[in-house]
């Protein structure tokens, strides 16, 4: 048993929807979709980057005045530190990992400037690569861990792997016990190198929390311990009475900064910056209550992180994002698979619906109208409640049940018309044919009741002749003769309802316009059968072969028509009194010795448009088999002063 439609194209769509996901189609697409909305909106507003937030960077400028970054005396962060002492909290996104040989005593200032700041977050990494550790590194490295909080659950972000404990590299020993917090400044990009999230928690092999540095940076700025800030994992944060989501812990960026020492690059708001060399001869003031991020901007620096908005973000520039994220901009949160589903549903269910109870053309307007509603729907929850929504996956489901139903429906129709034309072209003119397929509602196959005129011929003498001729001769004649009479029928635009023998059934009504005279049409074929039987008697005897005789009857009214039959074998026709009466009076030719009898209803409706072609003569009532009361009936001849109408009245 063949599967509906429906069924067939929800399978295609779920395998559409699998491919796509599988060689990273929808994947992609979201992706840029998301990175179009966000251009958009920075275009669209000029709202400046958080002015809370700053970067203090050790650009091409500072480089100029102090020398080569790894020349920096350490006393130059101390130095900073002093002048940041207003500050809600300094975040060093350098990597100290080994303590200065040269000057050991930098060292020992530098850990007391970070002490005596008490707000200081200090970065670490890891490495890519394991490498063999002493026994000095691994203490170190348990020393470190030291300082780390236990994973509340074990179960926790489990969607990411736990780091390898061996690959952490965190600050010397000094520093480390002088700093408020510890966070990594390791990111990952997405596959196309593009950073649109942040891990803000991961979790060693032994079970500790590794935290981001721009988390624990927001965590010093506000005054709240990790485990605090970790209250509502693994689905969101909690920061100063805010809330924000990070599934996994996972935080989905709203990108909005661009580099704030390359004003002409990028889109959005340049991020606050200031020089390292200038900070350090600045007011402290300046920098009360501000949460400031130190790193290199500098030329030629490898620490770039591309994001939608600006190609050559620094790291430490992408930090302050990332902390605007978490205490300034709007939240932003994938959209909840429960909704994403319901979307995807609606995607592909509304095609399916609509392709299966209207026609192509209607349910691909509507189609396109619950795409634009869907759209709308995903717009709405992206501007508004910062809900990012799968677009890809919505447009791959509506896109593939909609073209697999809409070529489904369209290859159904086209076989619906090549069935109508095999099915008609039997017994409808060629024009009707075509009428017909463009318009299929005419076919009325399921069945009606209208009004039609039912014509019936028969050859007077079949039987006998059939018996007296040889049946090549009979074959030939019958061809001939049945040629002419359909091509009558179809002269007056008629059916062709049937031959049963030698007798033939034609209907005037079915396809044609309402204002079409019924009557009018069977009696003009009627006499133009005649017209045509007497050109091809003319022929047979020439060749000596005998004339055919006919009897023709003709009766108009109510009927059922359509295509009645079985699944192997159906014929358009009629049913009912009108067609059974039709029959009786092409029998009653033979009782009256007259070649056309027509009914009362037919002479009444047809004679006044026949004047010129046709004369009625009645000849009063007959009793009809069937009939409980007589039937009045008329002789229709040829009228002696007629004019020729080929293609009939209307």
């Amino acid at each position: 048993m063949t599967p509906p439609l429906w069924l067939r194209a929800l399978g295609v769509t779920l395998a559409t929807l699998v491919v796509a996901s599988a060689v990273g189609l929808t994947t992609g697409l979201d992706r840029w979709l998301t990175d179009q909305h966000w251009r958009w909106k920075a275009r669209a507003t000029a709202a400046p980057f958080p002015q809370r937030i700053l970067v203090v960077a050790v650009d091409d400028a500072s480089v100029q005045e102090l020398g080569r970054l790894s020349n920096w005396r350490r006393t130059l962060y101390a130095r900073l530190l002093g002048t940041l002492r207003h500050a809600d909290a300094v975040a060093l996104d350098l990597v100290f990992a080994e303590p200065d040989t040269r000057y050991p005593e930098d060292d020992a200032a530098f850990s007391l400037a970070i002490r005596e700041h008490g707000r200081v977050v200090l970065g670490f990494n890891q490495w890519k690569d394991l490498r063999p550790l002493g026994s000095a590194e691994l203490g170190h490295i348990q020393d470190f861990q030291q300082r780390l909080d236990s994973a509340p659950d074990p179960s926790l972000w489990s969607a990411l792997p736990p780091v390898n404990d061996a690959a952490l590299q965190p600050p010397f020993a000094a520093l480390l016990k002088a700093a408020l917090a510890l966070g990594s400044v390791d990111v990952e990009a997405d596959g196309d190198g593009v950073h649109r999230r942040v891990a803000l928690v991961r979790m060693t092999q032994s079970g500790k929390v590794l935290p981001h540095l721009a988390l624990m940076t927001a965590c010093a700025a506000e005054g709240v311990s990790l485990k605090e800030a970790l209250a509502g994992a693994p689905d969101a944060l909690s920061l100063g009475g805010r809330k924000v989501p990070a599934p996994d812990g996972v935080l989905l960026l709203q990108p909005s900064a661009r580099s704030g020492s390359r004003y002409a690059q990028g889109e959005g708001a340049p991020v606050p910056t200031m020089s390292f060399h200038q900070a350090l001869r600045a007011d402290p003031e300046a920098f009360r209550d501000k949460i400031v991020l130190v790193g290199e901007t500098a030329a030629g620096t490898t620490d770039v992180r591309p994001t939608p908005l600006d190609s050559g973000l620094r790291g430490v520039e992408f930090n302050a994002e990332i902390v605007a994220n978490l205490l300034a901009v709007t939240p932003v949160a994938p959209l909840g698979a429960g909704a994403q589903w319901a979307l995807v549903l609606v995607a592909a269910g509304a095609p399916l619906l609509l392709y299966s109870r209207f026609p192509p053309g209607r349910a691909s307007f509507s189609a396109a109208a619950v795409l634009v509603l869907l759209l709308g729907a995903m717009e709405l929850l992206f501007w508004t409640a910062r809900l990012v929504p799968g677009w890809a996956t919505v447009l791959t489901a509506f896109l593939a049940a909609t073209v697999t139903m809409g070529l489904q429906r369209l290859a159904e129709e086209e076989a619906q018309k090549r069935r109508l034309r095999e099915s008609f072209s039997r017994y409808v003119p060629p024009a009707l044919v075509d009428q017909i397929v463009d318009e299929p509602e005419l076919a009325r196959q399921e069945g009606t009741r209208c009004r039609v005129a039912v014509l019936f011929s028969d050859i007077r003498g079949f039987t006998s002749y059939s018996e007296q001729q040889p049946p090549e001769v009979v074959v030939r004649q019958m061809r001939q003769y049945l040629d002419e009479m359909s091509g009558s029928v179809d002269q007056f635009r008629g059916v062709l309802d049937k031959f049963i023998g030698d007798e033939v059934m034609a209907l005037f009504g079915p396809f044609l316009p309402e204002d079409a005279n019924h009557s009018a049409l069977a009696v003009a074929c009627g006499l133009n059968m005649q017209d045509r039987l007497e050109q091809l008697n003319k022929l047979w005897m020439a060749e000596g072969l005998p004339p055919f005789k006919v009897g023709i009857g003709a009766h108009v009214g109510e009927a059922i028509v359509g295509n009645i039959g079985t699944a192997r074998r159906e014929q358009f026709t009629a049913l009912g009194d009108t067609v059974n009466l039709g029959s009786r009076l092409q029998s009653a030719t033979k009782e009256l010795s007259a070649v056309f009898l027509v009914s009362e209803a037919v002479f009444q409706e047809g004679a006044p448009q026949l004047s010129a072609l046709a004369e009625f003569i009645d000849r009063g009532e007959i009793a009809v088999r069937g009939k409980e009361q007589p039937v009045r009936v008329y002789e229709v001849r040829r009228a002696s002063t007629r004019k020729e109408q080929p293609d009939g009245p209307r």
